[in-house]
């Protein structure tokens, strides 16, 4: 089939380090970022637009570095330079060659989308259906001793956050006492639990009766065990007194049909870096079909990355859970977010495309040095 000329092509992919400090460290079972190992990627089409996106590997969830992301976007260099600006038909693309990287593909699905939107002159969240234009953010409370736990939970909910999500490390004990902390100088914020897979089954289980016997109810507790406990999932799933949240385990819409299959969850956890946009979108599908609770969350993304993830929730609409907060936790980002932020509140802008600008014309030269793939 011959392609329109109207349709503009793919002229340029590149990209540079994206290594944000952050000022509190991002604590979870299996690893502590205390600086990002991201990529700020830059597609641009033969018309001139361009369109950014981020890539945000995690080692230990998803099996990514930096090496091998930058391995990856070489590849996706070669394989779309050229091709027509057809969104589908490039993940396809990318599928067929690199599906294995997630992050990259979705930092350049994203810079590819942000592209053609721009091309519209339309923003993101109006081109993903325009459902609304506005997201209320939970805020991460990471392992970190009980008193700074303390403190950091009462300066967010001071801030007007309503919902605290507190990471847990798979020592019931310890868990417990900072949950328990957490609650005393917030008791009117609702609580999420995020052990990223670091509970036994029944050990999960037996925190939760212990935090109901306590008068502590958390609203939802993502991901207790191990992604390929499918067993453990569906066990705690049938038992559990609060809602059980699948992320880790699914990463395809394949994994989704499973958790509905099995009821091995009340609620899955979307995340582009895991799952790219078209995959992202029929996990929805499937999830809303079987009536299940959405969320939408990030790995640790700078504005550029989170702006992504709103425009996305936003704009398909029907997410329960909101977990947008990375950015919070950063010094020297050199993005400012395509959102404005009133508390908990992210209200998203009008402007074409993801809306996020660079902060400073320091940052403008700072950028000028665009790794060549």
């Amino acid at each position: 089939m011959g392609c329109d000329a109207s349709v503009p092509k793919i002229a340029d992919l590149t990209w540079q380090p994206l290594q944000v400090p952050l000022h509190t460290p991002f604590a979870i079972s299996s690893e502590t970022t205390t600086v990002t190992d991201n990529f700020w990627v830059k597609l641009k089409l033969d018309d001139g637009t361009e369109g950014w996106g981020e890539a945000a590997p995690s080692p230990t969830l998803m099996g990514e570095t930096a090496k091998t992301v930058e391995a990856a976007l070489q590849e996706a260099k070669s394989i779309l330079l050229g091709q027509p600006a057809r969104w589908r038909h490039c993940v396809k693309l990318l599928n067929e060659q690199i599906q294995a990287q997630k992050a990259a593909c979705a930092a350049v699905e994203v810079a590819l989308l942000e592209a053609l939107a721009k091309r519209q002159g339309i923003p993101l969240w109006l081109w993903f259906g325009g459902s609304t234009d506005e997201l209320e953010t939970d805020v991460t409370v990471p392992i970190m001793p009980l008193e700074e736990a303390k403190n950091f939970a009462a300066n967010f909910v001071s801030r007007g956050f309503r919902r605290l999500k507190l990471k847990l490390s798979g020592n019931l004990e310890t868990d417990e006492a900072r949950i328990v902390a957490v609650h005393e100088v917030a008791p009117h914020a609702e609580l999420q639990l995020d052990a990223n897979q670091a509970y036994k089954p029944t050990q999960a289980l037996k925190l939760l009766n212990r935090l109901e016997r306590l008068g502590i109810t958390p609203i939802l507790f993502e991901q207790p065990v191990p992604k390929d406990d499918w067993d453990g999932m569906r066990w705690l799933t049938q038992r559990s007194p609060v809602p059980i949240c699948a992320d880790e385990s699914v990463v395809t819409a394949s994994d989704a049909l499973r958790v509905v299959r099995e009821g091995a969850a009340h609620a899955i956890n979307i995340k582009i870096m895991k799952s790219g946009i078209a995959e992202s979108l029929r996990i929805i599908a499937i999830a809303q079909t079987a009536h299940l609770q959405l969320m939408v969350g990030a790995m640790v993304e700078t504005e550029l990355g989170l702006t992504a993830a709103a425009h996305f929730a936003a704009g398909t609409g029907g997410f329960d859970f909101v977990d947008l907060d990375t950015h919070l936790f950063m010094e020297g980002s050199p993005f400012s977010a395509g959102f404005k932020e009133d508390g908990a509140l992210l209200r998203l802008q009008n402007s074409p495309g993801l809306g996020v600008k660079l902060r400073s014309a320091k940052r403008t030269d700072e950028a000028s040095s665009i790794k060549e793939g």
